[in-house]
């Protein structure tokens, strides 16, 4: 009966880290734009872009203004979006990180640092990160959904990850975050016995 148990778990959690990886392509940056994602970003309306991006070029543009500015909000967050969309997501939590000495406040930066290092396959240490987050803002919805995904398909907790879904969908249900929670928990629910 426990080998069956631990069968039917297997292949739960199988199917639901198959769903995680359309998960990403969903999207829980804070600042990505488009129909991959569900955040808004704060630093500049969303594009649509039909050519192709020269990445190293942009890089380069934007470490000149960090050498003119090595505070520069604006660019350091740029510059973690840029590489985690590179998926260079070690350097992306190395931007996301002076980021936060900047602005400590920022809960954003914590969510990005934590899924940044979960991606990294350090899911631990990323959720360290996104717990300091949720202790400065218990009320970031965005927060609570990244805590779920981590938790699910970082750590295997699904148990923990619905409680985080949960709580990101309390806060607004209608909003488009909330509606990312429930389609989570909505996976979880088919895989229950």
């Amino acid at each position: 009966m426990q080998s069956k148990n631990k069968v039917i778990g297997i292949v739960a959690l199988a199917v639901v880290v198959l769903a995680g990886i359309g998960g990403y392509f969903m999207g829980t940056r804070s600042s990505t734009q488009g129909p991959q994602s569900v955040y808004n970003n704060d630093r500049g309306a969303a594009t649509t872009v039909s050519t192709p991006i020269n990445h190293s070029s942009i890089v380069a543009a934007l470490e000149a203004r960090l050498k003119e500015n090595p505070e520069d909000m604006d660019t350091l967050l740029t510059l973690g979006d840029t590489y985690f969309d590179l998926k260079m997501f070690n350097e992306a939590v190395d931007y996301y990180k002076r980021a936060s000495k900047v602005n400590p406040d920022n809960i954003k930066i914590y969510n990005d640092i934590g899924l940044s290092l979960h991606y990294t396959g350090n899911s631990k240490e990323g959720l360290e990160y996104i717990d300091e987050g949720i202790k400065k803002n218990p009320y970031n919805q965005r927060i609570w959904l990244t805590k779920g995904f981590v938790l699910a398909y970082g750590q295997g907790d699904l148990e923990n990850a619905s409680v985080a879904w949960e709580k990101a969908r309390a806060i607004d249900p209608e909003s488009s975050v909330g509606k990312a929670a429930s389609d989570y928990l909505a996976q979880i629910a088919k895989q229950r016995p």
